[in-house]
């Protein structure tokens, strides 16, 4: 699915039902900040050191990095997350 469908895709879930949509975008965040736990994290993190990644354009380390940053973030109150990513963070999905 490219940009254009994904798009389509999501505006008409939007526009079938705006507030399960917004509903549901914040249920999808819920659920990853929840697994996002210290233990959750490290085991994951342990799993990642153990990958080869000799054909990876990313290293293990900064896979866990990835993870680390994901579970910091998830601190934060997702809709204080959200509002931050829709006025500083574009997107080049060209």
């Amino acid at each position: 699915m490219n940009y254009k469908e994904a798009a389509k895709k999501l505006d008409e879930m939007r526009r079938s039902n705006e507030m399960i949509f917004r509903m549901a975008i914040s249920h999808l965040m819920d659920v990853g900040i929840r697994h996002l736990t210290d233990e959750n994290v490290e085991s994951t993190c342990a799993d990642i050191m153990k990958q080869d990644v000799s054909h990876s354009f990313m290293t293990n380390e900064f896979q866990c990095e990835i993870v680390r940053t994901a579970a910091e973030i998830a601190k934060i109150e997702h809709t204080l997350v959200l509002s931050y990513v829709a006025k500083n963070v574009k997107y080049d999905v060209a």
